[in-house]
């Protein structure tokens, strides 16, 4: 595979957003309307990144040798997941910290 053998890096990558954005997912529903409404869109769009990027991985993953194209693909996913994950820290620091979940 293309990717330098960071397979596994990549996938426990994405299980521990997707285990991080189910704990995000549950404070938020705990929270208050306020905070819930002033994250959801934040929240919508970190998952959908999350989402993007795991498909890119699952379609150049298993393939000996995937297509460069989809290598660029999923690249341009991982940096822009990255970086929504990067900018979601605030969701955690705000609605998961200060409910204790």
């Amino acid at each position: 595979m293309a990717t330098g053998g960071k397979r596994e890096e990549i996938d426990a990558k994405i299980k521990a957003w997707e285990r991080d954005l189910e704990q995000l997912r549950v404070a938020l529903a705990r929270a208050p309307e306020s905070v819930h409404m002033e994250y959801q869109a934040g929240f919508i769009e970190v998952c959908r990144a999350k989402e993007i990027v795991k498909s890119r991985w699952e379609a150049v993953r298993g393939v000996y040798r995937p297509e460069a194209v989809a290598i660029k693909r999923f690249e341009g996913a991982l940096a822009a997941m990255e970086d929504a994950w990067a900018g979601a820290r605030s969701m955690f620091t705000d609605v998961v910290k200060p409910q204790g979940v």
